[in-house]
């Protein structure tokens, strides 16, 4: 059987590697950069969206996911307005104009940026865990979601002051953000659980969502 290198059914994976990939060569080429500026909150939203609905779509408990997710949207912005006005427990920053509207000074596309990171970094996670089989999963799985996040972080830091959308005190990341990352993704990952959401969908749509803004962030970078 044939393997079809372009399947119409992997339109979202092609647009997103589409998308950022000609958006990281942009800002590497500094053209385009007012648009990229103008839509810079409307695509964390989108992408946000989008994977929501593919996981939704999945053959699991759709109520406890809802749940799980109003969660971490609000604690998204909750912990971002906490840590502007009060350095904790982040570290001292300041977002920019970049990501616009803003609610108490965060911009609202980080909230879904927060549900976004957390959901793909989890399910690729949960992924690991079922095919090596690792026992203890509830313990493996917030951990390795942690560790995903962390790593995310890690590249999104450096590319963030260059793209403008928050800076650091003194332009250093405290390593206090990175243990509030980890610590946070572990919680989400935990509280996951605890809905004892099983998502039985075999769609990759999280893994790319991951690599493609991986990717975006390294072109920026460098």
């Amino acid at each position: 059987m044939k393997t079809k290198i372009f399947d119409k059914k992997n339109y979202k994976i092609y647009l997103l590697y589409l998308f950022f990939g000609f958006g990281g060569l942009w800002h590497s080429l500094e053209i385009f950069q007012k648009t990229m500026r103008l839509l810079a909150s409307s695509m964390i939203i989108a992408v946000t969206i989008l994977l929501f609905i593919t996981v939704y779509n999945s053959n699991f408990k759709k109520k406890g996911f809802i749940i799980w997710s109003c969660f971490v949207l609000f604690c998204g912005i909750a912990i971002e307005a906490l840590g502007v006005k009060t350095q904790i427990p982040f570290g001292g920053y300041e977002y920019g104009v970049v990501l616009q509207p803003q609610i108490f000074d965060v911009p609202v596309a980080i909230s879904f940026a927060w549900l976004l990171i957390t959901l793909s970094s989890l399910l690729m996670s949960m992924k690991l865990v079922n095919y090596y089989g690792f026992k203890y999963k509830y313990i493996i799985t917030p951990i390795l979601t942690a560790i995903f996040m962390l790593i995310f972080d890690l590249i999104m830091e450096q590319a963030a002051p260059k793209l403008e959308y928050w800076t650091w005190q003194n332009n250093v990341v405290p390593i206090q953000n990175y243990l509030t990352w980890f610590i946070l993704g572990a919680i989400f990952s935990f509280l996951w659980n605890s809905f004892k959401i099983e998502i039985k969908s075999d769609d990759k749509f999280y893994f790319h969502v991951y690599l493609s803004q991986l990717i975006y962030f390294v072109f920026v970078i460098f």
